[in-house]
């Protein structure tokens, strides 16, 4: 049995209120030792879905916005949403597009085993939900969880972005903040294993029980002396999560 869990941005004092802030989350009723939270760009699709669809179809004004971000000009909140509002292609286009990015097979397994042994898998990415959607359904994986950024479209004019799990608090100033979202969730950091390779998940990396880093995120966490386990694919991730815990076959 299962519960239907609403989230939303207006009933948290620390997440900022939207119109599309609302979104139904399903989980057990009754948690298993811990939960699984997972990062999307980068770390289940081989390289940034949003990063590859402003090169491909955004005015090349979008690069103005990352370099002010890398500034520290503005937060990565503010530069997705200019970025976005310069992207010149349909909605068609950008979904195909988005299916067709490389994944790493390892979220299938990942998925699996976690299904099997009634463990919640969550993605919660800073990227835009119809991309992400378009490459789980790709690959078999829509029943996962998302949180993320709203993409929305207005008329025929340009996409723009909707932040329902933003936070005024958030210490990256990310358009999805994940700490603030496991708290929403009632998820304890302190039974939550964390997947990830970015900027966005360096706050929940100081949180949650356990943490697989990669790229730059592992990077970052030798300079704070953030504990965590490297990994390069999900399929290693998957192996030795589940070892841990003796489920894994």
């Amino acid at each position: 049995m299962v519960n239907q869990v609403v989230l939303s941005a207006i009933c948290h004092p620390q997440l900022e209120k939207s119109a599309a802030s609302v979104h139904t989350l399903r989980i057990p009723s009754e948690l298993p030792a811990f939960q699984v939270l997972c990062d999307f760009d980068g770390t289940i699709t081989k390289t940034d879905v949003t990063d590859a669809i402003l090169e491909t179809f955004a005015l090349p004004a979008f690069r103005d916005w990352e370099r002010r971000w890398e500034r520290g000009e503005i937060t990565s909140r503010e530069c997705l949403a200019r970025q976005v509002e310069l992207i010149r292609a349909d909605r068609a286009t950008l979904m195909q597009f988005a299916a067709d990015i490389p994944i790493d097979e390892g979220i299938v397994t990942l998925q699996q085993r976690c299904a099997q042994h009634g463990i919640p898998l969550v993605i919660v990415s800073d990227g835009i939900d119809q991309f992400i959607e378009a490459v789980l359904h790709r690959h078999g994986l829509s029943s996962i969880p998302v949180v993320s950024n709203r993409l929305v479209w207005d008329g025929n004019g340009p996409p723009s972005l909707g932040f329902p799990y933003a936070s005024l608090d958030c210490m990256v100033g990310a358009g999805t903040c994940k700490c603030a979202v496991a708290n929403l969730f009632g998820l304890s950091l302190r039974e939550t294993t964390y997947i990830g390779d970015g900027r966005s998940d360096r706050c929940i990396s100081t949180m949650a029980q356990k943490v697989y880093a990669k790229a730059g995120l592992r990077e970052w966490c030798d300079l704070q002396g953030v504990a965590y386990e490297p990994f390069e694919t999900l399929t290693d991730v998957t192996e030795r999560l589940f070892r841990k815990v003796g489920c894994f076959a």
